[in-house]
């Protein structure tokens, strides 16, 4: 296939994702939506908040450009089309005669809200969402072929590491600060003498008024090599669940295994069903639940590290990585 694929690849899953076509055999053609960044910052707040302002119409302009000056497209893969408006869609089938595919980790009906996007929905040729309540919603808003993958582990980067001291850890989480997810450290302050480290964007400004998470922050984000070290040198690793959309997984659930670490995530029929309870990864449903399985596998190294290698195991033998996962996208988009 020969494919533009259009997204945020200044890092993160959008460009692994692009590198995992590449590793495919794909051609594979970039462009990057992230030149915000040399934008002014009220057009970035624009787009940011609204979707809206002169950044967002200059990448749609540009995009259409880019694709009018191509030919033998056989596919466009728009990654998290929150700005991209219905038109352009048309614009650029029209140019290259390509089929439209496009992919979300993220909510993208229920949380993350896009005119743009809604109104695309019915554009596409094919659709991918991670999350299974979105899929009717999909549907109802004129979707002609809505697919549910699982979001994935980059497996080039998500591997067993040595552990490095400064990372070291007894409990590691990685995420945004939501108020659930507060919570659910709070609680683990009960444990006294055990270390507890949290990296992730608003976690700073949370900890400046709240006292009791300010030794437990360590900053607004780990990125790059760092975070699978962080996740290696940790001996328990939460898998947190956002309850700002109803998540039954999230990429944390393949990544921790992923990388040799003991999962210790919110108990869903999701997770259950991707790792085996007690044997590939533990869970748990409320913080008394927590706080005993933490005290519980922070004393038993030799059960901890026996289940977090099974995790690993099941990572690799189910497929949970971006390549498996894009090449059953590709075959169901193959035939557009």
């Amino acid at each position: 296939m020969k494919i533009f694929y259009v997204g945020h690849l200044t890092g993160g899953t959008c460009l692994d994702r692009m590198r995992c076509l590449e590793s495919l055999g794909h051609e594979v053609i970039p462009f990057d939506v992230s030149s915000m960044k040399y934008v002014p910052k009220i057009a970035r707040s624009l787009a940011n908040r609204f979707n809206y302002g002169p950044l967002v119409s200059g990448i749609n302009r540009a995009l259409c450009r880019s694709v009018d000056g191509m030919r033998k497209i056989s596919h466009i893969w728009i990654d998290k089309g929150r700005w991209i408006w219905p038109d352009t869609i048309d614009r650029i089938k029209g140019l290259s005669g390509a089929a439209v595919i496009h992919y979300t980790p993220d909510a993208a009906l229920v949380f993350h809200k896009s005119r743009h996007f809604a109104g695309s929905i019915p554009k596409y040729d094919i659709l991918f969402t991670t999350k299974p309540f979105e899929v009717d919603l999909y549907r109802g808003m004129g979707a002609r072929r809505i697919h549910l993958t699982h979001q994935a582990y980059e497996k080039t980067r998500f591997y067993p590491r040595k552990p490095a001291q400064g990372l070291s850890s007894d409990v590691a989480f990685v995420g945004h600060y939501e108020r659930h997810y507060a919570g659910r450290i709070r609680a683990l302050s009960a444990l006294k003498k055990t270390s507890i480290k949290v990296w992730g964007p608003g976690w700073v400004r949370h900890s400046r008024i709240s006292r009791w998470c300010s030794q437990r922050v360590q900053g607004d984000g780990i990125w790059g090599e760092e975070y699978p070290r962080a996740i290696s040198s940790a001996k328990i690793c939460l898998g947190l669940l956002s309850k700002l959309v109803p998540d039954t997984s999230t990429t944390r659930t393949f990544e921790i295994p992923a990388c040799g670490g003991f999962m210790l995530a919110e108990r869903t029929e999701e997770h259950q069903s991707l790792f085996e309870e007690g044997r590939e990864a533990e869970f748990f449903s409320s913080d008394e639940e927590l706080l005993d399985k933490v005290r519980y596998y922070l004393a038993h190294p030799g059960q901890r590290d026996k289940i977090a290698a099974c995790g690993r195991k099941r990572c690799v033998k189910s497929g949970y990585n971006n390549h498996d996962r894009i090449k059953d996208m590709l075959k169901k988009a193959a035939n557009l």
